[in-house]
């Protein structure tokens, strides 16, 4: 018997809560779904500056319990998104109301837009597995609202100190989770080289 999103979803967190697995999520919204190695675009530039975030996060591992997620999101998650903000041509939309839909509706934890878009979901408990729903449901409903000449839509699902990304190819209708999960500080260089291949950002000039 297909899966049947339960009428109590009302926004996008309320994905994390269903007993449901993501493939039976993404089925239920018409989208075929799999697990597999991504080949996501990665950026080629040294950077020079991860040294010193890499420093910072793991200070904040070191120093704070890390055992909510205000103290994963202002320690781990936000220094991240800020580097990349700050230092490339990045839109950087926080807390970005979106409705697509009576149950594909909400607010996006980070919408980072440069030539390409990257949605970013901060999974509750830090919990991977259940915050991969809440992150089918937000790409499912940016699908929807995105114009059809943009082939693929990336998201990143992280707890602050892990990430995995996904991916949606609109041509298929396929909602792909990478088998990869890059932990901080030990991959921070590997997440941040990937997060401005996705991007699709210009290195920049040594200063």
């Amino acid at each position: 018997m297909n899966y049947v999103i339960p009428d109590s979803v009302r926004n996008f967190r309320d994905y994390f809560k269903l007993r449901a697995s993501p493939r039976e999520v993404a089925e239920a919204l018409g989208y075929t779904f799999s697990v597999d190695a991504l080949a996501l675009p990665r950026s080629e530039e040294t950077l020079l500056w991860a040294e010193t975030l890499s420093a910072r996060l793991t200070q904040a591992q070191r120093r704070f319990s890390l055992v909510n997620e205000t103290e994963r999101r202002e320690l781990l998650l936000a220094p991240v998104v800020f580097e990349i903000g700050s230092r490339y041509d990045v839109d950087v939309r926080w807390e970005y109301d979106i409705q697509a839909g009576p149950q594909l509706k909400g607010t996006l934890d980070y919408l980072l837009e440069a030539e390409r878009r990257l949605l970013v979901v901060e999974a509750k408990q830090a919990d991977l597995v259940r915050g991969f729903q809440q992150l089918a449901a937000e790409l499912a409903a940016l699908d929807l609202l995105t114009p059809p000449e943009v082939p693929v839509l990336y998201g990143a699902l992280t707890g602050g100190d892990t990430w995995r990304f996904g991916v949606l190819d609109r041509a298929t209708k396929t909602i792909t989770q990478s088998l990869t999960v890059l932990r901080v500080p030990d991959d921070l260089t590997e997440l941040l080289q990937t997060l401005l291949g996705i991007l699709a950002l210009p290195a920049l000039r040594p200063q």
